[in-house]
């Protein structure tokens, strides 16, 4: 299954925590523009912090990251 938001655009990146693939313009913010993340996980990411700290985020990437293997195997 191919997981994409981004049917037309030339340049194209997979979010490391989702396995999505967005532009590449959804890879900057902040003060860096070279991101392993998408805006979308990066938010949900710094929310998972703010409830339970280090081993929240911890656990959401890790929960983000099985689920989008398990997409992959199908």
């Amino acid at each position: 299954m191919k997981r994409t938001m981004s049917e037309n655009s030339s340049i194209d990146r997979q979010c490391s925590i989702c396995g999505l693939i967005f532009p590449v313009a959804e890879f900057a913010y902040g003060r860096r523009d070279n991101r392993s993340y998408c805006r979308k996980c990066d938010r949900e990411e710094k929310a998972a912090y703010r409830r339970g700290g280090v081993d929240a985020t911890s656990e959401y990437r890790e929960s983000k990251r099985a689920a989008w293997k398990i997409d992959t195997q199908k």
